[in-house]
């Protein structure tokens, strides 16, 4: 079968795949990611382009993936592997013909996007196993801690659910906190002039002057403040 064959088979030339057929393996592609494009000979997952034709009967707007692979012109390059959208494979214009080295990685690459869809849908199985597990030992925590409070068991309940690194009961705890603040106070002053009234500053004119801005009568300590300037009123 000529490579002109093949692509008529399948679809217009030029045109991106939404609407038909997806290309057949061997036919020269590009595959479209916004502004930029990669080229090569197509391989795709036979079980992926399968289930193209079931789930658009099903629901047309569940978004459809393939797994592909492309193999470039230059034997020197690698493989390209991706998953795309039907939409975003388009079948080149120049069509360029087989290398006479195809039969020979064409099989290989579609056994490496099958063990790619078997490796990817054992992680969401491990993804979707662990979150529910997750959810289960919580749920189960949640009615502990209520069984604890109402048998008057909480300090035992917290003790085993730390020892086997698990959340125990939420409590309210006074945290007491050592606070640095930088804000800007203004203070009066008697001096001869700006540098003796610079000089004259101590940490109680201004643990004084925070009290009276605030109105608080919390005792509080200044650790440290630096004078930035003086003027006469």
């Amino acid at each position: 079968m000529s490579m002109d064959v093949a692509v008529a088979g399948n679809m217009s030339s030029s045109a991106p795949s939404a609407g038909g057929v997806f290309p057949v393996d061997g036919v020269f592609v590009e595959v479209r990611e916004g502004a930029a494009w990669t080229a090569g000979w197509l391989v795709a997952d036979p079980t992926e382009v399968a289930a193209l034709s079931v789930t658009r009967a099903a629901d047309a707007a569940v978004e459809r993936w393939v797994s592909v692979a492309l193999v470039p012109v230059s034997p020197d390059a690698p493989p390209w592997f991706g998953r795309v959208r039907p939409d975003q494979v388009v079948v080149a214009s120049l069509q360029r013909p087989l290398p006479v080295w195809w039969n020979r990685v064409a099989g290989p690459l579609v056994q490496v996007l099958a063990e790619r869809r078997q490796t990817r849908v054992l992680r969401e199985e491990f993804t979707t196993t662990q979150t529910g597990h997750m959810k289960w030992i919580e749920s189960l925590a949640s009615d502990a801690r209520e069984w604890a409070d109402d048998n008057s068991l909480c300090g035992q309940f917290d003790r085993f659910m730390e020892e086997h690194g698990l959340a125990g009961r939420s409590r309210d705890f006074a945290v007491d906190v050592s606070v640095s603040l930088s804000l800007s106070v203004t203070l009066t002053i008697s001096a001869t002039g700006e540098s003796d009234a610079e000089e004259r500053v101590d940490k109680y004119d201004v643990e004084e002057a925070l009290r009276s801005r605030f109105g608080s009568y919390e005792e509080f300590t200044i650790d440290d403040f630096t004078v930035e300037s003086a003027s006469e009123d």
